[in-house]
């Protein structure tokens, strides 16, 4: 897979910095929001194949940067993530446009795993 730009919006600092080692060494280019606002300027400024995103951020609900992403177009790929899944979450996520969901605290496997997953559906015309 070719390297993908990627922003992790994430207001817990070890998370963000873990998702960006474990990224980066796998050739990918990562960037670090920690509010959701700062995330949302990244959004609007700049290009992202691939956003994790935190779904409870102190500033804003991830859900309302969900909303927003679907003006943007072509959206990136977002992965959300939170250390509250549940059902109900991951379904309203999926319906505002997420195309995957990984519940904290999850493996350096799993996080590399699902973004190249969603990269590849993303590819292959399966995600819009």
């Amino acid at each position: 897979m070719k390297p993908k730009r990627i922003l992790v919006i994430d207001d817990e600092g070890v998370i963000g910095d873990a998702c960006r080692v474990v990224l980066s060494e796998k050739g990918h280019q990562v960037v670090h929001c920690l509010t959701g606002m700062d995330g949302l300027k990244a959004i609007r400024t700049g290009s992202f194949d691939v956003i994790l995103l935190d779904m409870k951020l102190a500033d804003i609900d991830g859900m309302e940067i969900l909303q927003d992403l679907q003006k943007k177009q072509p959206h990136p790929c977002v992965i959300v993530m939170t250390g509250y899944a549940t059902i109900s979450n991951a379904v309203e996520a999926m319906k505002l446009g997420a195309a995957d969901y990984l519940a904290k605290p999850f493996t350096d496997d799993e996080l590399i795993s699902t973004v190249e997953i969603v990269c590849m559906q993303r590819q292959q015309g399966k995600l819009t």
